[in-house]
């Protein structure tokens, strides 16, 4: 009687088996969803979420679902799939608006229209969404030439459970007013509020792009090759390191050992150019530049690969470039991996069962020096893991904003770093 009184007060709407499985976290499924039409019906959604203390999972295309620790309670999807609209777009400046529930492809074909892109490409671009985009910090292969996405939102709109709709920032990138609440949110997995709209500059799209596969016999000499293309004025717009296991699962094959796959694009001459200068410096540290074209699809499974939709484990080491060597160092045999050398974030799949050894031996291998989390795991295996590891030296700040935006904790309650 008091579980089936609790269910009938919590808003939105019943859902049935089906529904509830799609939005499943690990293994908690909701008994209710709500899906609100713009920011101003999210505001009065989520505040009534709110007074009627239900735990909250924010739902975009839950290609990041398998981020974080499991919820400690989950009663509402909160889905954003109606809040998909390209709000305001103005080539001439360079910015647009867009509703949270807008999945990447689709802003990226209207930006295509008029010649222009995001060059931000999280995994499963059919599937992502815009917030989804900013609440896991998922920023794709060309992080070490074009930044994160804290480098292309100028401006944002956040939902509160007190019912309050806050925006910060603008719609022109020179206007920077309230960008400590958009560096709040971004990353924070939708603990401190729901992420309504987003204010994005663009730019325009390459003229052309090609693609040089190098082999390598040890990674050493790939990584450093991968370091030293970053510094220069032709830089790639991404290089990707990846052991012989990974380069299969990308759609490549070959004997090769190692291989660092570089993307170059830009006017036809600077490419071109950036072709020579790229072949020259893997040369020289003793790689071999592989002829051959390279099929189309490698590029889109090289940027899924560390979002798996299947039970894979993939655990993610964010290091200083210092310490990339480290980490390759304690790697086991059987592990696959792919790295971003000049950005310094390795993604490791490893066996379920050795994932609890593997993520303490970076750990160990990285010390103090960065980050080493589990980026994909299913829940089975997540239990006997330790997620997050260490929560940083700021925790307590952490934890007072989670209290203050989120007094009642029903937001992802326990998915986030500490437990918040």
């Amino acid at each position: 009687m008091g579980l089936n009184a609790r269910v009938e007060t919590l808003p939105g709407h019943e859902i049935g088996v089906e529904e509830q499985q799609r939005f499943r976290v690990d293994d908690l499924l909701p008994s209710r969803v709500m899906r609100p039409a713009d920011a101003q019906d999210a505001a009065r959604g989520l505040r009534l979420c709110d007074q009627a203390a239900a735990a909250v999972v924010t739902w975009g295309g839950g290609t990041q679902m398998r981020l974080g620790a499991a919820p400690r309670r989950y009663e509402v999807a909160f889905s954003t799939d109606r809040m998909s609209r390209l709000l305001e777009y103005e080539p001439a400046d360079l910015t647009c608006r867009v509703e949270s529930g807008m999945r990447l492809r689709d802003l990226q074909e209207a930006l295509l229209a008029q010649g222009q892109r995001l060059p931000l490409e999280p995994p499963h671009p059919e599937r992502a969404t815009v917030g989804g985009m900013l609440a896991a910090n998922a920023n794709g292969l060309g992080r070490a030439r074009y930044g994160t996405v804290r480098d292309w939102v100028i401006g944002i709109a956040v939902v509160y459970p007190s019912g309050k709709l806050a925006r910060a920032g603008g719609k022109v990138v020179k206007n920077v007013a309230g960008y400590d609440l958009m560096k709040l949110h971004i990353g924070a997995l939708g603990t401190l509020g729901v992420i309504a709209e987003v204010n994005f500059k663009v730019q325009t799209r390459p003229q052309v792009e090609a693609t040089l596969i190098a082999h390598f016999e040890t990674p050493a000499p790939a990584i450093d090759s991968g370091t030293t293309l970053a510094r220069q004025y032709l830089a790639p717009a991404a290089a990707v390191l990846l052991d012989n296991g990974a380069l299969r699962e990308c759609g490549l094959t070959g004997d090769w050992r190692w291989t660092l796959a570089i993307k170059l694009e830009g006017y036809a001459r600077e490419v071109e150019a950036a072709r020579d200068e790229a072949t020259g410096i893997i040369r020289e540290a003793g790689g071999r530049v592989e002829d051959g074209d390279v099929p189309s699809v490698f590029w889109d499974a090289a940027r899924d690969w560390s979002a798996p939709d299947d039970g894979l484990v993939v655990v993610r080491a964010i290091v200083p470039l210092t310490a990339i060597r480290a980490i390759f160092s304690v790697l086991p045999g059987d592990s696959h991996v792919l790295a971003q050398p000049a950005a310094g974030l390795i993604d490791v799949r490893v066996a379920a069962g050795s994932a609890a050894s593997v993520l303490q031996q970076l750990r160990s291998a990285a010390v103090d020096q960065g980050q080493v989390i589990v980026a994909a795991a299913p829940a089975a295996v997540k239990k006997g893991l330790d997620v997050w590891g260490m929560p940083p030296p700021g925790f307590p700040i952490m934890r007072a904003l989670k209290q203050a935006l989120d007094p009642n904790g029903i937001l992802n309650p326990g998915r986030f770093v500490g437990g918040i």
